[in-house]
């Protein structure tokens, strides 16, 4: 060692010109050193790592529960070499790191793919973003910049501070925003056979909540089809006229009460055998159409849409339309309240009088928006209104106009008109049973208790205090101080029936069908037909 330092003088003597060049042993320590320090420069950088991102892999923490089998820091061999990070001055003050762009997998790092990060005191801020850990990342040469004070954007929000987020739409409340519940199922009341048809009428069930029915047809018990006979558009009365049927064959029908889309279960079940055609019990040529009471109660007219007559009783044949053109059909027989006389009513509105009758004026003089259906006589029979299915009201003679339904939106068709001979005033009445009143009190069903088949027809009382309706199937329905006959069960007659009639002075009446059939209730028979 010594002879190594003695020649190291010699030669740095020699270098600064103080001593000659040294001798050949001199020489030799000195090739010896240079031979020394070149194996130590070339082999010591190879044996140190040449990637700090593997050397940092190397030294990263154990997570907790996580495996700490050294696989899980195993760096990809694709991934790009991570430039180092910035040496962290005296001041505090950090340095900024701007990651441009980037390619590659990386599981250990999780941020943004764009955006800036800092470190300080050998913990590392990731950069902000949403992308989650091992989302593709690619990163280009790092640029650092110098170091300055941290600008607000690079201050992180301590974990602390509440995120207020703008409110969301509230989710609909399961327990107030139900699904509309079902009606209950209505009450069939029966299945009326008619010619190649059935009238099935139900009642619906008391506080019901439906707005509509649908009726369903089978040819067996408990086959009904699943599409309602009356399509898409719901039954908004309490009857449905069903057509088309072959004659001898039974059907078998149920309702479903219908609110908004919901329907209810299927109600009870009721069936019927139509027939071919309605065998007439008189001598009339058609359907009968109107029944009309002599003015003492002893006799009765019946009439054809022809204007056909057969006479009953005390009644007498004064003449009718039948050999006339109509250019309408009959739609009422009508008699003097003063005596032996009575008027034809055709649907355009002529009034054709005979006997005692008088002829005061008829609608066929002006154009009707609706059919005439009915005409009543004031109580001394020198006036009359006629009334249209709209609920027009027309007076002549000494007849009042009090008002009517003409112009306005009805839920059902007008059938009659019933004269309060108290007021002068009248009742308008309804296929579904209401009534409206004018100058007349307020009588009639209420809204939740219609009749549950069509009423077809109307009568007052001698007194004009009181009324009865009349269902196609029969039922009658007494307001006022009109008296209820009958019938007590379902009628079930063998047609339809058209009309009801009043026998005068006594509170009873007769009840038409449309085959010439009579039913006569606190009233008498005098024939059929």
């Amino acid at each position: 060692m010594n002879s190594w330092l003695q020649a190291m003088k010699q030669w740095t003597k020699w270098l600064m010109g103080d001593a000659p060049v040294p001798d050949g042993r001199s020489k030799a320590m000195l090739t010896g050193t240079v031979a020394a320090v070149a194996v130590i420069a070339v082999g010591v950088p190879a044996a140190i790592p040449s990637s700090s991102s593997a050397n940092a892999a190397a030294h990263q923490p154990t997570s907790a529960g996580a495996d700490a089998s050294s696989t899980q820091y195993t760096v990809p061999p694709t991934i790009p070499k991570v430039a180092p990070r910035s040496a962290v001055f005296g001041s505090g003050a950090p340095t900024t790191t701007t990651i441009a762009s980037s390619s590659g997998f990386n599981p250990y790092i999780s941020g943004a793919a764009t955006g800036t990060g800092s470190s300080k005191g050998e913990k590392t801020t990731p950069a902000t973003g949403a992308l989650p850990v091992g989302a593709p990342l690619t990163a280009a040469p790092a640029t650092t910049s110098a170091p300055t004070a941290p600008t607000a954007a690079a201050i992180a929000v301590p974990p602390s501070t509440p995120v207020v987020a703008a409110p969301a739409t509230l989710p609909i409340d399961p327990i107030t925003d139900l699904v509309t519940p079902p009606p209950p199922a209505p009450l069939v009341t029966g299945a009326a056979a008619f010619v190649n048809s059935a009238l099935v009428t139900w009642k619906p069930p008391a506080s019901t909540t439906a707005t509509g029915y649908d009726v369903f047809v089978g040819f067996g018990p408990g086959l009904e089809f699943p599409v309602a006979l009356n399509g898409a558009n719901p039954v908004v009365g309490n009857s449905y006229l069903v057509t088309g049927l072959t004659p001898g064959n039974t059907y078998y029908f149920t309702v479903k009460a219908r609110t908004a889309d919901v329907s209810s279960t299927p109600s009870n079940e009721v069936s019927a055998i139509p027939f071919n055609t309605y065998t007439p019990l008189g001598t009339l040529f058609g359907p009968i159409i109107s029944m009309a009471s002599t003015a003492d109660g002893t006799g009765y007219w019946l009439a054809t849409a022809t204007g056909a007559l057969s006479v009953h009783g005390s009644a007498a044949e004064l003449g009718d339309t039948s050999s006339e053109g109509l250019a309408a059909p009959i739609v009422k027989v009508v008699a003097d309240p003063r005596g032996a006389g009575y008027w034809e009513v055709a649907a355009d509105g002529g009034i054709f009088a005979y006997g005692t009758a008088p002829f005061e004026g008829a609608a066929s003089s002006i154009t009707l928006d609706s059919p005439i259906v009915d005409m009543v006589p004031t109580a001394d029979g020198l006036g009359y209104w006629e009334v249209a299915s709209d609920g027009g009201v027309f007076a002549y003679g000494d007849a009042a106009f009090a008002g009517s339904l003409g112009g306005t939106t009805q839920a059902a068709p007008t059938v009659g008109l019933a004269a309060d001979t108290a007021t002068g005033g009248y009742w308008l009445v309804s296929a579904n049973g209401t009534v409206s009143a004018y100058n007349a009190p307020t009588l009639g069903p209420a809204a939740t208790d219609l009749p549950p088949a069509p009423v077809v027809g109307v009568a007052a009382t001698s007194d004009g205090n009181g009324f009865w309706e009349v269902s196609r199937t029969g039922s009658v329905y007494a307001y006022g101080d009109a008296p209820f006959q009958g019938p007590d069960a379902a009628l079930d007659p063998a047609a339809p029936i058209d009309s009801i009639t009043a026998q005068p002075g006594t509170g009873g009446y007769w009840l038409a069908g449309v085959d010439g059939g009579v039913f006569a209730y606190g009233a008498a028979f005098y024939g059929a037909g």
